[in-house]
């Protein structure tokens, strides 16, 4: 039986990606069960279930990761993506104008976009996808960040300090490799979640708005 190519390792990756591979795995299982490890008590009855389909994850993220085409490098032993972090937070680039007339045009479902937030000075920008749009109110659904207005204004008060924002390549690199701000600041990356790093593995650099050709 022919195995799919996410649930396999590539075969004719040389020692070097066999290694990179490794230890892609390697800090992907060590992230997620530290992330398992303090699940709250209600929900331990779904913890068997997630730690079975673990392997399957993260067998395909480390294979995406490896085989997608990105400007970015890729951080094996820590399972992160690293690019160059610009001074201050490139969501102040866009007005609402641009962000409108891009989701216009390009609102479409699992499309991934950009989500801005700015939580008590706290800057950060988040990867995620579209699953749900509303043309008649203009408006989208982002999976994990809730709904937004075409030109980016949050909808609801639980995503009332975040903001949607037109994909360009410094907001992808920010939200890939996890950069933050505080105060104006640089400060050290967060790391991504395994959701978000399956996420990167989809990601169309030469056009946003298209989806990933492997």
């Amino acid at each position: 039986m022919k195995k799919h190519s996410a649930d396999q390792h590539q075969l004719w990756h040389g020692p070097a990606q066999d290694l990179t591979y490794t230890e892609l795995c390697n800090a992907l299982y060590e992230r997620e069960l530290m992330r398992y490890a303090k699940t709250a008590p209600e929900f331990l009855a779904g913890l068997p279930k997630k730690i079975a389909s673990l392997p399957f994850y993260i067998r395909r993220a480390a294979s995406s990761i490896l085989s997608h085409k990105s400007p970015l490098e890729i951080d094996s032993q820590n399972a992160s993506w690293m690019g160059r972090q610009s001074p201050q937070c490139p969501a102040k680039e866009q007005g609402i104008e641009q962000i409108e007339q891009f989701y216009l045009k390009h609102n479409k479902l699992a499309l991934l976009v950009p989500v801005y937030q700015n939580q008590q000075s706290q800057e950060t920008v988040w990867l995620d996808s579209v699953d749900e749009i509303d043309l008649a109110g203009q408006r989208l659904h982002c999976n994990e960040h809730g709904w937004f207005s075409f030109n980016g204004t949050p909808l609801t008060d639980e995503n009332s300090d975040k903001f949607l924002l037109k994909p360009t390549k410094s907001l992808m690199t920010a939200a890939c490799c996890g950069h933050q701000w505080l105060n104006g600041e640089r400060k050290s990356p967060r790391v991504l979640s395994l959701r978000e790093l399956l996420l990167a593995s989809r990601l169309n650099w030469q056009n946003f708005a298209k989806p990933f050709q492997p």
